[in-house]
């Protein structure tokens, strides 16, 4: 317990990231924000180590013990799900890529309840990187069916990103409520460093001042896909 045990701490924080969080979340100086209850939860993952370089845990904040949204696993992914639950699991076990097609029309989940894109309108026959770049529901939906469930569990998991007790086709488009932005950001650097997870973490080294003992913290590097798929 640091409050009451003699120790340096050496931490992984960027102080000029940090700052600039800062600014993007107390001021307007990025976002006109509407109100004072509008939120935000931000955090920077170093893509090389995967330590945390920088975290803004909400706004107007003025306790030091404060709600951390920033790491709590409450939030909905929305689109930004797709490459995770949809493109890359398509790409590394169905042999899928930028180009592969997918067809843009109504249609149902498996259960019979309809899905839409978010302007209600389809494209027809377009490839995956228009239909990510263009964050179309649909498509995504598609890839999600294309793989075996149990094969996207494990690569949804090897990311870190927990998605509740069952895995439901709506998870394809984002909807469930049980990842944090810190998740998301261990997750999508995944895919920066060629197809390796490191979970995140806040520092390197711990010296006790007293006994003059050190405890390194040594992160570990996980291959979870190729990196052709990365």
């Amino acid at each position: 317990n640091p409050a009451t045990v003699p120790m340096k701490i050496y931490t992984t924080l960027d102080p000029a990231i940090q700052d600039e969080l800062n600014i993007a979340g107390n001021t307007n100086t990025y976002n006109k924000w509407k109100n004072d209850d509008e939120q935000v939860a931000m955090s920077v993952i170093n893509v090389n180590d995967g330590s945390i370089s920088g975290i803004y845990g909400g706004r107007n904040q003025k306790g030091v013990q404060e709600f951390n949204r920033a790491t709590s696993e409450s939030y909905q992914p929305g689109s930004s799900a797709k490459p995770i639950f949809d493109y890359g699991p398509a790409i590394e076990y169905n042999n899928a890529s930028p180009g592969t097609y997918y067809l843009d029309e109504p249609m149902s989940y498996s259960n019979g309840q309809s899905i839409k894109n978010s302007d209600s309108r389809y494209l027809g026959m377009i490839t995956m990187r228009v239909a990510l770049s263009r964050s179309r529901n649909i498509p995504a939906l598609q890839a999600f069916q294309s793989v075996d469930k149990d094969k996207i569990a494990s690569f949804v998991n090897s990311l870190g990103i927990n998605y509740g007790d069952t895995l439901y086709e709506s998870a394809s488009i984002g909807s469930f409520d049980t990842v944090s932005a810190l998740q998301m950001s261990a997750a999508y650097a995944t895919f920066a460093r060629g197809g390796y997870y490191i979970e995140p973490y806040t520092f390197t080294k711990i010296e006790f001042i007293d006994s003059g003992e050190e405890y390194e913290n040594k992160y570990k590097k996980e291959k979870v896909m190729s990196d052709s798929t990365a």
